[in-house]
C-alpha cells in the first residue's frame, strides 16, 4: 500500500510528486476515491476504467474540450461560475477543442491517410524507414532507443504524410519533444508556445498545397485545403491548426512505447524467448500489451457545457473533468496483475487512444508503426541491454515516458 504522502487528499497532476511518479497516486484514487473532487481546480478527477469510458461517452456536447485538451494550473484555477461558452466558427480553432457537428467535419476532412486501408499500404514504407535506421545506428553498438530509433522513424513518418521532406524529421522530434519538458514557471507543460511553433512549420507545406492545387496526393493536407467550412475556405492559419495534433501525436507517443516496451520484454527472458519464437504472430500480440503498459499519455481534459451526473459525480456547467488514462490502464477491475507486464494478455480493449467522439484519430498508425519497429529491432538485434543511469524520465504532468532510453547492443 503507497504511504500516506499518495492520499487521494494530495494528488496535483502538476505536483512534483505526481509529475514523477503518478501511479502511486493513481492506485489510492482507483481504491478510494475513483470519483475525485479537486477543489483547488473545482475539477472533477476519474481513474477508473469504466468511469472514465462512461465520461468519455456522454453525448450531446456534455463535455467538450473548449479550454484545451492540456490546461495549465493558470487555467485551472480560473474556476468558471456558470456556462462556458462554446469556441466561435471564425477563425476556425482546432478542431479538438469543438463539439459536434463542427468536430466531425474538420476530423473527416483530414481522415483518410489514418483509415485501415491507407494505412495499410504504409507498411513497405515504414519498414524500410526502420530497417535503414537499424542500419545506420546498429554499427554504433550504443544509441538512444527512444529518440535515434522510434522517434526518428516516426517523426518520419508524420513528414511523408505531410510532403515535408525526411531531412526535417530531427527538427519535428526536437521541437515536439519541447512538450514533456515542464515550465517551471507554470507548472506544466507550455502547449501554447510549441503549439505556436507547429503551426509556423505547418503553414508553409499549406501554403505549397494550395499553390499546387491540392488535387488529393497529399490528403492530410488537402482534404482540409478544400473544404467549405461554412461557405468559405479555411485559411492557412486554420488548415494548420487542425494539423497540430496529427503533428504532434504522431511524433510523440509511439518512440516511448516502442524502447520502453522492448525493454520490459528484455527484463523478462522467458517472455521474450516465447515473442521471438514467432516473431510475425507474436509480435502483434505483444504489442498490445506494451499499448496498454507503456503508453506515456497521462490525462486529458474536458470543460462541461451542461449539468451532467455521471460517475458518481453531479458535475456543473463551467467545471471541468480530468480522465486519467493512465491509471486506466493499471485497473484491477479491469486487468487482472495490471502492474505486471504479461506480453500474451488477453485485453479486450484499453484507454491508451482515448475512446468515444475524440478517440485518437492515428490509432491504426501508431499500431502499424510498434509493429514494425518492434518486429524489425527483434529480428536484427539479439542481446541487448539498457544503460538506465544514462535514462531520462523527465517529470512531466502530461506525457509521463523515457524521454531518452541508451541500448546498448550484444
Amino acid at each position: 500500500m503507497a504511504t500516506s504522502a499518495y492520499e487521494p487528499a494530495k494528488y496535483d497532476p502538476f505536483s512534483q510528486d505526481a509529475m514523477a511518479n503518478p501511479l502511486p497516486f493513481y492506485e489510492r484514487l482507483r481504491e478510494e476515491a475513483p470519483t475525485f473532487y479537486l477543489e483547488r481546480y473545482d475539477t472533477w478527477v476519474f481513474s477508473r476504467f469504466q468511469d472514465i469510458i462512461d465520461v468519455l461517452t456522454v453525448s450531446g456536447n456534455a463535455f467538450i474540450a473548449s479550454e484545451t485538451t492540456l490546461p495549465t494550473p493558470e487555467i485551472l484555477l480560473h474556476h468558471n461560475r456558470g456556462a462556458v461558452s462554446e469556441l466561435p466558427v471564425d477563425p476556425v480553432p482546432n478542431g479538438a477543442m469543438t463539439g459536434s457537428p463542427h468536430f466531425e467535419v474538420l476530423r473527416n476532412a483530414h481522415i483518410k491517410p489514418f483509415r485501415p486501408t491507407y494505412v495499410r499500404s504504409l507498411a513497405d514504407f515504414v519498414r524500410k524507414l526502420a530497417n535503414e535506421r537499424l542500419d545506420e545506428l546498429l554499427p554504433k553498438k550504443r544509441f538512444d532507443l527512444t529518440q535515434d530509433y522510434g522517434g526518428i522513424v516516426s517523426a518520419s513518418v508524420i513528414c511523408h504524410l505531410l510532403d515535408m521532406p525526411l531531412s526535417r524529421a530531427g527538427e519535428v522530434l526536437e521541437l515536439v519533444n519541447s512538450l514533456s519538458r515542464t515550465d517551471p514557471d507554470k507548472g506544466g507543460t507550455d502547449v501554447a508556445t510549441t503549439v505556436g511553433r507547429c503551426v509556423e512549420i505547418l503553414i508553409e507545406y499549406v501554403v505549397k498545397r494550395r499553390e499546387a492545387g491540392a488535387d488529393g496526393s497529399v490528403p492530410l493536407i488537402d482534404g482540409l485545403v478544400q473544404l467549405g467550412y461554412y461557405g468559405r475556405p479555411l485559411t492557412d492559419a486554420e488548415v494548420a491548426t487542425q494539423l497540430v495534433c496529427s503533428f504532434i501525436g504522431g511524433t510523440e507517443t509511439v518512440p516511448k512505447i516502442t524502447a520502453h516496451g522492448l525493454m520490459e520484454l528484455n527484463n523478462r527472458p522467458d517472455q521474450m524467448a516465447a515473442v521471438r519464437k514467432d516473431l510475425d504472430r507474436n509480435v502483434p500480440i505483444a504489442v498490445e500489451e506494451m499499448i496498454r503498459f507503456c503508453a506515456p499519455a497521462q490525462w486529458f481534459a474536458r470543460t462541461a457545457h451542461k449539468d451532467v451526473s455521471v460517475a458518481g459525480a453531479d458535475i456543473r456547467k463551467g467545471q471541468r473533468v480530468i480522465v486519467l488514462f493512465g491509471s486506466a490502464a493499471r485497473d484491477e477491475a479491469e486487468f487482472d496483475r495490471p502492474d505486471e507486464f504479461i506480453w500474451n494478455r488477453r485485453i479486450k480493449r484499453v484507454l491508451s487512444f482515448g475512446t468515444g467522439q475524440h478517440y485518437c484519430i492515428g490509432i491504426h498508425l501508431a499500431r502499424l508503426e510498434l509493429r514494425i519497429m518492434v518486429e524489425a529491432f527483434l529480428r536484427r538485434v539479439g542481446n541487448y541491454s539498457f544503460d538506465l543511469d544514462k535514462a531520462v524520465r523527465l517529470p512531466s504532468s502530461f506525457q509521463w515516458g523515457w524521454n531518452s532510453l541508451p541500448v546498448v547492443i550484444g
